[in-house]
């Protein structure tokens, strides 16, 4: 904003106000209140001049850094004036993402945030999740189906989509993978043995290292997972998997294969053969938000697996007219060789990724995969940034690359004894500085984060603001193993709407429950009672 336009907005500031209150006194004298006409009036001028001066001095729109580190921060800051965000929600409009430079709202359309993965860079507490959270109650709310990964369980995200899921209309479904959970869904539920492969593979990464030495033992470890989804049941859970892969020598002989099986086992969310039905979930609008551990190494497993079984669903639905869109927190601790590629053709499947990350050097600590791949899939594919503070010099520097030049004019005065002589030329500067990235104001209380958005357009100022939170959801827990019915690859499979009519069906029809059961011999186990009790209690002793 030049010096013009701020003098002009100044004045107009002045006279509306001023004039306003000049108006009022007048009519206050006029019904004889000359005291409180007065009073007006000299309350008008005052407050007349304050926000005259404060449009005159307020920068507004901040396109660039065109002078030092210390105006830029204190410019910065007048952007984190809080603000409420669900005011601004308005889905004809599009999807409200926060409010730019000069504090008016930004809307995308909703076909260009699904159009494009899009990438959260910033430390951690700047707003990362805050944004999130605006974001994916929009697109529930629109109709999309949206899968949340938080290895780090975030305190108010999940109370944030479930109190807008009560306002808009949409159900969400919590997975707590966490240890002291009951059991919760099963992910191999309606797969193929060559998926069930490819689960297992992802889980215990067997994917190949380029170390010939590793390679040639993790070669057998991936056919031992072919042999156990060969012989297993279809839609057999994790626990009668172990139980087929007990029975196998071949596979007990190897031991690091046998003892990673074994601890992913232990994470009891997956001590079901039914529960929620991921493939459903992905029909319906709403919100499927899993929460796991960075800590954890079975849990870890646990997270690579669903995501990887996300990942199949939506390589095979036949109907992909509803967008489906991912938010992947903590990447590194959910990313695999195989999500890695699929990250690639994706979005021809009509889904969408957002990831979050604090900086570029995540990128490059992701266990088993090669970080110039990773940067390439995830750095260099997402159209979206929205970029916070951080403190990461290379990564501030290649920002500045991404957001390009601007012409500046550049004025030089010259003196001599004939006087003074200026001279102006124009240059080329950074568009956004790498000051700039590492000069963001981190919020503090009632404050809003405030960020650059990078790739529609020249890249500007946005500042955004945690939604109200509800109260957390509890767990989608199914009953007890030894309630559930015998496993049956035939058996229905419980959704996000029939989990409670289900369960209640079961309890309203013991006799029917009795009746069938003799109908027909007994399949046979694929391990004895006494096998299984030892391979359970094997499980849940602490290690």
């Amino acid at each position: 904003m030049n010096f013009l336009n701020r003098i002009f907005r100044a004045a107009r500031n002045f006279l509306l106000i001023f004039g306003s209150a000049y108006l009022t006194a007048k009519l206050l004298e006029i019904f004889g209140h000359a005291t409180a006409s007065s009073l007006t009036t000299i309350g008008g001028f005052l407050l007349a001049l304050y926000f005259g001066w404060d449009a005159l001095t307020y920068k507004g729109v901040i396109k660039s850094s065109v002078a030092d580190v210390k105006t830029d921060a204190a410019n910065l800051k007048k952007l984190a004036r809080g603000f409420d965000p669900e005011h601004y929600i308005n889905l004809k409009k599009g999807i409200f993402l926060g409010l730019d430079g000069n504090r008016k709202p930004v809307y995308y359309p909703q076909h260009v945030i699904d159009k494009n993965h899009i990438e959260i860079l910033g430390e951690s507490g700047v707003g990362k999740s805050s944004l999130a959270g605006v974001l994916l109650s929009q697109l529930a709310a629109a109709g999309e189906a949206v899968v949340v990964f938080d290895p780090k369980p975030d305190r108010q995200l999940p109370g944030v989509l479930a109190r807008m899921g009560e306002k808009y209309g949409y159900p969400v479904a919590l997975i707590d993978l966490r240890p002291g959970n009951g059991p919760q869904l099963n992910p191999f539920h309606g797969c193929r043995p060559d998926q069930t492969e490819e689960l297992l593979q992802v889980a215990l990464d067997l994917g190949k290292t380029g170390d010939a030495g590793v390679d040639f033992y993790r070669g057998g470890d991936r056919e031992a997972t072919s042999w156990i989804a060969q012989a297993a049941e279809p839609g057999a859970d994790i626990r009668e998997l172990i139980s087929v892969a007990s029975q196998d020598e071949r596979i007990t002989e190897k031991e690091n294969l046998w003892r990673e099986i074994r601890q992913l086992g232990r994470v009891q969310a997956l001590h079901t053969s039914h529960g929620l039905d991921l493939a459903d979930a992905l029909t319906r609008p709403g919100v499927v938000y899993v929460m796991g551990s960075t800590t954890r190494l079975e849990v870890v497993a646990a997270q690579k697996l669903i995501l990887q079984r996300v990942l199949q669903l939506l390589e095979d639905r036949a109907d992909q007219s509803r967008p489906v869109a991912m938010f992947l927190d903590e990447l590194k601790y959910i990313l695999s060789p195989a999500a890695l590629r699929a990250a690639g053709t994706i979005r021809d499947r009509n889904a969408h990724l957002i990831f979050a990350h604090q900086s570029l050097g995540d990128l490059d600590d992701c266990p088993g995969l090669n970080p110039r791949a990773v940067r390439g899939a995830i750095w260099g594919n997402s159209g979206l940034k929205f970029v916070y503070k951080m403190l990461d010099a290379a990564t501030a520097r290649e920002l500045e690359a991404i957001t390009g030049q601007a012409s500046a004019e550049v004025s030089s005065v010259t003196r001599s004894s004939q006087g003074e002589s200026v001279s102006r030329r124009v240059e080329k500067q950074a568009h956004m500085p790498s000051h700039v990235f590492t000069h963001l104001p981190k919020p503090e209380s009632g404050e809003a984060s405030v960020g650059v958005i990078i790739g529609r357009g020249p890249a500007g100022f946005l500042s955004t603001r945690w939604l109200r939170s509800g109260p957390t959801p509890e767990p989608v827990i199914v009953p007890a193993p030894g309630a559930e019915p015998p496993p049956n690859a035939d058996a229905p499979v419980t959704t996000l709407e029939d989990d409670q009519e289900h369960s209640d069906e079961r309890q309203a029809d013991p006799e029917d429950a009795d009746a069938a059961q003799p109908a027909g011999p007994t399949p046979a186990p694929s391990a004895t009672a006494a096998d299984l009790s030892d391979l359970l209690r094997d499980l849940s002793r602490p290690r």
